[in-house]
């Protein structure tokens, strides 16, 4: 169908019946947003992964990570990924970045021993506890280990 073509009707970008909240693209990743995840805004000055253990519903200037893995959550958290995202990322007005997907799915995820992965999830757990309040002690050892593990 062209789109001066009054004789032909649309039938939508993709086969199929679909109903209208299905916004024409496959809701199967639905159910994910009730599970615990990792969320992330897509235009972002400061480093904001959160992890939300409520099934919250984010609109599509944020992305998921569906995982309560509290050692990714950690790393991600880390000034080492934040420094890689800003020089990976686009730069934006004011110097905000552009984190969507193809550039968070660049990060590297060092494979920690399980003995590391706990200590640094134990860490994580701690701030999570406090609500982030006085928190920096932890928040700088999470950082020392993270760059071990990244060889720094």
């Amino acid at each position: 169908m062209s789109l001066g073509s009054s004789n032909s009707k649309w039938l939508g970008r993709k086969s199929g019946l679909y109903k209208w909240y299905e916004i024409q693209d496959n809701v199967a990743y639905y159910l994910e947003f009730n599970q615990p995840k990792i969320i992330y805004q897509e235009i972002s000055t400061y480093q904001s992964f959160t992890l939300d253990y409520t099934g919250k519903y984010v609109n599509k200037k944020f992305f998921i990570i569906p995982t309560e893995n509290l050692y990714l959550f950690g790393v991600l958290n880390s000034c080492f990924v934040w420094e890689f995202l800003q020089n990976t990322c686009s730069k934006l007005s004011g110097g905000a970045l552009a984190m969507q997907t193809p550039y968070v799915t660049k990060i590297s995820i060092p494979n920690a021993s399980t003995t590391e992965r706990e200590a640094i999830s134990q860490l994580v757990q701690k701030c999570l506890d406090e609500k982030g309040i006085n928190c920096e002690i932890w928040e700088k050892e999470i950082d020392e280990r993270v760059a071990a593990l990244y060889g720094l």
